[in-house]
């Protein structure tokens, strides 16, 4: 807020896109819908699906390209993904950078800029964001190999990918795509050489790629957390422990314990932790 002139008003864009299924028994079609909404609403009124406070923007599309590398097919894919984004996103980046008159609830004209406060997606849509190879962290400087230290890294800022990317492109052809992906890897990038996010004013990975409970949260703590758990106590007593606990309205009593679930969704996880 304190970088917009004074007396604008703010309006958050939130995004949000995942891989999924269109089609099902007729050519088994995927794409990336692409969703919309405001940071500046209210979550309880958000969260209602019947409120329909995300619209849905387009559907990206997930082609399949006949080149016999499936590296150069997965860096084509890559940029097509960001390439779409900047054409569609393009009206809120203009908006972003000079402002716009928009009328309020109440027909009062407010000065607004349209700065990406979120993207809201899983882990490796996440990279894809960041434009960081997989097994890097996209938030933070940090590789696979450092994921365990105990303290946090700089953050992937943009100015940084950015100014990596400029090096990269002054000594290597980006549409030399084997060769540009070598180098890019090198440097712990994906081969994208054109984020849809460099020219989004107050914009920066580091800061909208805000975490996704289903999967950070909730997948992550089974995952290890209870994984850790029944390592450490043993299988037979978390499930004792679990089988004694008195039922909550709301929750899922496990009177068998979970050392032995099979086919956990998203809900059993939140439930378990």
């Amino acid at each position: 807020q304190d970088q917009l002139p004074a007396g604008a008003t703010l309006l958050g864009t939130v995004l949000s896109s995942d891989k999924m299924n269109i089609s099902a028994m007729t050519g088994g079609r995927m794409a990336h819908p692409l969703l919309l909404t405001l940071a500046n609403i209210d979550k309880s009124f958000q969260m209602k699906a019947s409120n329909h406070a995300f619209l849905l923007l387009a559907l990206l599309p997930i082609l399949k390209f006949i080149h016999k590398d499936s590296k150069i097919c997965s860096v084509l894919e890559n940029r097509l993904f960001h390439t779409c984004l900047d054409f569609i996103l393009a009206p809120l980046k203009t908006t972003a950078t000079v402002g716009i008159m928009m009328s309020n609830p109440v027909g009062n004209l407010r000065y607004c800029f349209t700065p990406l406060a979120s993207y809201i997606v899983d882990t490796p849509e996440s990279a894809l964001i960041a434009g960081v190879a997989r097994k890097t962290s996209s938030v933070t400087m940090a590789s696979y190999r450092q994921f365990g230290e105990p303290f946090r890294h700089e953050p992937q800022t943009a100015s940084t990918t950015l100014a990596q990317l400029d090096a990269l492109e002054q000594s290597h052809d980006p549409w030399d795509i084997k060769n540009y992906v070598t180098a890019a890897l090198e440097l712990h990038l994906n081969g994208i050489h054109r984020p849809f996010w460099r020219d989004w004013p107050l914009s920066d990975p580091s800061t909208f790629l805000t975490p996704e409970p289903l999967h950070h949260w909730h997948r992550m703590f089974w995952d290890h957390d209870a994984k850790w758990c029944i390592q450490v106590l043993g299988a037979a007593e978390l499930d004792f422990r679990f089988s004694i606990l008195h039922p909550h309205t709301t929750f899922q009593h496990f009177k068998e314990g979970i050392s032995k679930l099979k086919q956990v969704t998203g809900r059993d996880h939140r439930d378990v932790q």
